[in-house]
C-alpha cells in the first residue's frame, strides 16, 4: 500500500474508531462512576495516541516490535471492534427516542416517556455486556485460540493412483506467518505434533512470513526440524514477496524485492525444503511415481499474480497423477479447472478461514465463505479436488477465534 492511499485508509479507520468509542461513552457514561470515567477517557487517549505511533512509524519506516506490531495492535482493534459492535444497542435507544420525539412533534403533545428510563437503562446494560462478551472472546482469541493446533483428518480418493502410493501420508500446512510470532515456541510445539503423525511427504503451501523474509531468520533452526520420509515440498504465497512493504515509491524498491526473494528461497533451501517455483518434481516409489506440481502465488482480485500454471505443467507425464501446490485457492476455479482438467488435486491455504468463525459437526460458518468459494476444508468438481488448509499462524487479528490453527493428515486412496 502507497502512502497517499495509506494515509487516506488510515484517516477514514481513525475518524470511524473515534466516532465509535465516543458515542460509545456518551451512551453508558450515567451508568459510570467519575472514576471510571477519567479510566476510560484516558485509556482512549493513550489508545489515540498508539495509533498515531503507527501511522508515523510506518511513514518514518521505523522497525517496530512484534510485540507492538502484532499483540498491541491486535488488543486494540479488539477493543474497538468491540465497542463499534456495542453501539448497536445504542442505536437503537436513540432510534427509539427519535421515533418518540418526531411523534410528539407531530401531535403537538408533550415528549414524555414514562417507560423511558428502565428500556434505557436495559439497553445501556445491553451494550456494555456486549462489549465485555465480545473482548473476553477476542482476548481468549489471542491468548489461547491462536496456539490451538488441530489435526483435521483426510481420505483423499485419486482414480488413477499407483498401487506403490497408496496409504501415503501427506501432512499440509500452511500460512505460518512467523512475524506474528514472539517465540519459536508455537512452532516448535506444532512441528512436534507433525512429527508423532510420521508423515511420508509434507505440503508447505505459503505465507511463510508476514511482510519481509528477515522474519523468518529467528526461526530457522526451528523449521529445519520440519521433516518427512520423502521430504518437504513447498512454494511461496502472497505475503512472501514484499509486496506489503516495498512499493514504487521507496528508492530501489525494486532490489529490495529482488533481495527479499533471494533471502525468502534461502531460508526454504536452509530448511531442507524443495521450494517449487512454477516447477514440477516427480516422486518416484518402486517403478511407479507421480507429479508434484508447484506454482508462485495467483490470486483473484487485488492478489498478485506470480504464478505460471502453464509454465510448471510442460512436460509433465499424462499418465501420472497430478498434485498442485497453489497458495491462493481461487486460483482454482479461475484457471485450474478451466485449463488444466487432468490435474487430480490441488492444496492452499491462504483464507485462515478469517481466523473466526464457527465449525460443528453439522454447521460451520466465517465470513472467508464471502469472499471465496472455497475457504476451509476438501470440495470437489467433476473429476478436481482441492483442499484449503486453514492455516497454522495468524496476521492481522492476533489470534483466532472458532477456525483453530491446523496440521492436516491426508491419506492417498485409490477411488
Amino acid at each position: 500500500m502507497d502512502h497517499s492511499k495509506f494515509l487516506t485508509f488510515f484517516a477514514i479507520i481513525t475518524l470511524v474508531l473515534t466516532f465509535a468509542d465516543l458515542y460509545f461513552y456518551f451512551g453508558i457514561r450515567s451508568r459510570m462512576s467519575k472514576k471510571w470515567k477519567i479510566v476510560y477517557i484516558s485509556f482512549s487517549a493513550l489508545t489515540l495516541a498508539y495509533v498515531f505511533f503507527g501511522a508515523y512509524s510506518y511513514f518514518a519506516g521505523n522497525k517496530i516490535p512484534p510485540i507492538l506490531k502484532i499483540q498491541v495492535w491486535g488488543t486494540i482493534l479488539c477493543i474497538y471492534l468491540s465497542k463499534l459492535i456495542a453501539c448497536i444497542w445504542l442505536l437503537i435507544d436513540d432510534i427509539r427516542r427519535l421515533i418518540k420525539f418526531v411523534i410528539a412533534k407531530i401531535r403537538s403533545t408533550p415528549n414524555t416517556d414514562e417507560n423511558g428510563m428502565p428500556r434505557k437503562k436495559f439497553l445501556q446494560l445491553g451494550a456494555i455486556g456486549t462489549f465485555g462478551v465480545l473482548f473476553s472472546t477476542f482476548i481468549y482469541g489471542i491468548v489461547r485460540g491462536g496456539y490451538n493446533f488441530s489435526i483435521h483428518t483426510v481420505s483423499l480418493k485419486l482414480k488413477n493412483l499407483p498401487k506403490n502410493f497408496e496409504g501415503l501420508k501427506i501432512v499440509q500446512i500452511s500460512d505460518m506467518h512467523v512475524g506474528s510470532f514472539l517465540t519459536s515456541d508455537p512452532l516448535e510445539d506444532a512441528f512436534k505434533m507433525v512429527a508423532e503423525l510420521k508423515p511420508d511427504l509434507i505440503f508447505f503451501t505459503g505465507d511463510l512470513v508476514n511482510d519481509i523474509s528477515e522474519e523468518a531468520l529467528p526461526h530457522q533452526e526451528t523449521l529445519k526440524k520440519l521433516s518427512a520420509k520423502y521430504g518437504v515440498y513447498s512454494i511461496l504465497g502472497n505475503h512472501d514477496y514484499g509486496d506489503y512493504v516495498y512499493h514504487e515509491e521507496m528508492p530501489d524498491y525494486l532490489e529490495k524485492k529482488a533481495h527479499n526473494k533471494v533471502l525468502m528461497q534461502e531460508i526454504h533451501r536452509n530448511a531442507g525444503w524443495d521450494l517449487i517455483l512454477n516447477e514440477k518434481r516427480e516422486l518416484v516409489i518402486g517403478d511407479e511415481k507421480i507429479s508434484i506440481i508447484g506454482v508462485e502465488n495467483w490470486g483473484g482480485g487485488r492478489f498478485a499474480k506470480y504464478g505460471d500454471i502453464e509454465k510448471a505443467m510442460k512436460d509433465v507425464d499424462d499418465s501420472t497423477v497430478k498434485l498442485l501446490l497453489s497458495h491462493d485457492p481461487s486460483h482454482w476455479d479461475a484457471q485450474v479447472r478451466p485449463m488444466f482438467p487432468d490435474i487430480d488435486a490441488t492444496f492452499s491455504g491462504h483464507t485462515h478461514g478469517m481466523q473466526f468463525g464457527i465449525e460443528t459437526k453439522y454447521f460451520r460458518f466465517s465470513p472467508a465463505q464471502w469472499r471465496y468459494d472455497q475457504w476451509a476444508g476438501l470440495y470437489e468438481k467433476g473429476k478436481q479436488q482441492i483442499y484449503v488448509n486453514r492455516g497454522l499462524g495468524f496476521v492481522g487479528y492476533p489470534g483466532r477465534v472458532g477456525i483453530s490453527p491446523e496440521i492436516t493428515l491426508i491419506t492417498l486412496e485409490k477411488a
